[in-house]
């Protein structure tokens, strides 16, 4: 399976966002294998999630005159940091990868 492919970008999306609105790696992992599970149990859904994490779209960047206004605008409508973005794609990544080596056994 392709990082591209919608199967592994919605699983890559689900884990990112599990950590991003703080789920714990036990959740995330469950709810990604209650989905995988739902989806047929596509083999490599996983490997080819946890580098889909890569291909995600991320937001455009701003000069840095311009970033302070933008870190003040997305406070004020409830977008978090994008350290916590970059935070949650990283334990994404990793959880992802990790369930990749394990659903070879009962996943």
């Amino acid at each position: 399976m392709s990082p591209n492919d919608s199967t592994a970008q919605g699983l890559a999306t689900m884990a990112s966002a599990g950590f991003e609105f703080g789920g714990d790696a036990d959740q995330v992992a469950h709810d990604l294998r209650t989905m995988w599970e739902q989806l047929g149990r596509p083999p490599g859904a996983f490997e080819a999630a946890a580098r889909a994490i890569a291909v995600l779209p991320q937001r455009p960047e701003v000069p840095i005159t311009d970033q302070a206004r933008r870190r003040a605008f997305e406070r004020a409508i409830g977008i978090n940091p994008v350290e916590v973005e970059l935070a949650a794609a990283l334990a994404a990544r990793e959880l992802l990868e990790r369930m990749a080596r394990t659903c070879g056994a009962p996943c």
